[in-house]
């Protein structure tokens, strides 16, 4: 990332190991990321394993209420989607069904998952820029910020950092020491995830990386 003079609110993990797989792929994680490991999906709104049939039978009654009542039809797919995607990858990682994984809205816009029992839990995020959807998944606590790149401007990724960082401190101490990961997102779209530990390896879905060697995400 060409940062120029712009101050960036967290320290970047710049040499973190990416992995980057099809999103067909999502279903072999079979278990919550390990300590260190991140993990991180891209979809749009039109995912096809979040298909009608699937968001009706996954989602729960309280989900597909809040769906209808967005203003505009193409967020309330969006947010179903996204909803429809978590309860798959984590259904994965919890061995159960995707309408049995518990999803909670908590204070602070923040999102609990944890497995139907309610004993085991990961720390998860979701963030929207248009059609595009990113979740995060990790054993730390994880906060995505996304930003739009101004035509001829250098800022969106400290701006995407600042939001990152900002929600990763939505109702703690402040006392975390909160590390970056910049995402390689499509087009003008900037992406900075935050994790409050050190990052030891990031597995990325739905990325096209084809003709891109090093196998890493942007760096600073």
């Amino acid at each position: 990332m060409q940062s120029g003079s712009v101050s960036l609110p967290l320290e970047f993990a710049d040499n973190v190991p990416w992995r980057f797989h099809d999103l067909s792929r999502s279903r072999a994680v079979e278990c919550p990321p390990a300590e260190g490991e991140v993990c991180l999906w891209l979809v749009t709104s039109e995912f096809r394993f979040a298909s009608a049939s699937n968001i009706g039978s996954w989602l729960s009654v309280a989900e597909r209420k809040r769906a209808r009542l967005y203003p505009n039809s193409s967020i309330g797919r969006r947010f179903s989607v996204a909803r429809a995607t978590l309860r798959l990858i984590t259904s994965q990682m919890f061995a159960c069904r995707p309408q049995d994984v518990r999803v909670e809205d908590a204070p602070n816009e923040r999102i609990v998952v944890r497995d139907a029992s309610g004993e085991r839990g990961v720390s998860v995020d979701v963030s929207y820029s248009g059609i595009w959807i990113v979740i995060a998944v990790a054993p730390a606590n994880v906060e995505i910020g996304l930003s739009v790149e101004a035509p001829g401007g250098h800022e969106a990724i400290a701006e995407a950092a600042r939001l990152a960082r900002a929600r990763a401190e939505r109702g703690e101490d402040g006392a975390a020491s909160w590390h970056g990961l910049v995402l390689p997102m499509p087009g003008e779209l900037r992406g900075v995830v935050a994790v409050d530990r050190p990052v030891a390896s990031v597995q990325a879905f739905g990325w096209d990386r084809s003709g891109e060697g090093d196998g890493r995400g942007a760096s600073r």
